[in-house]
């Protein structure tokens, strides 16, 4: 896929990306209207495999009609409890990673 001067990966094709098998995040910390999730993927490495961790963060609101939506928009009022669950990410994929040395 070809990248932009910056180095920015555009959007994966809607095909590609609908081909791609969808995947739970294993943790979720909701504070208030923001809510961060944790991913866990497997990847190859030259010792073997190795799990990596993202997060991903979004706030829910409702529009006029009463209707749920979600963005990676932050208002200020959102960004301590944003804080709060990014930290919360943060010690779970930290008693993760223990867990992983423990077991090795």
């Amino acid at each position: 896929m070809a990248t932009t001067p910056l180095g920015i990966r555009p959007p994966a094709p809607k095909d590609e990306a609908a081909s791609a098998p969808a995947t739970k995040p294993v943790a979720i910390f909701k504070f208030g209207s923001v809510s961060a999730a944790v991913f866990a993927d497997e990847v190859k490495t030259a010792k073997g495999t190795a799990t990596v961790h993202n997060v991903s963060l979004r706030r829910s609101y409702q529009d006029a009609q009463k209707a749920w939506h979600s963005t990676h928009t932050l208002r200020p009022r959102d960004l301590l409890p944003a804080s709060f669950a990014l930290l919360k990410c943060y010690e779970f994929i930290a008693g993760a990673s223990d867990d992983e040395e423990e077991r090795a």
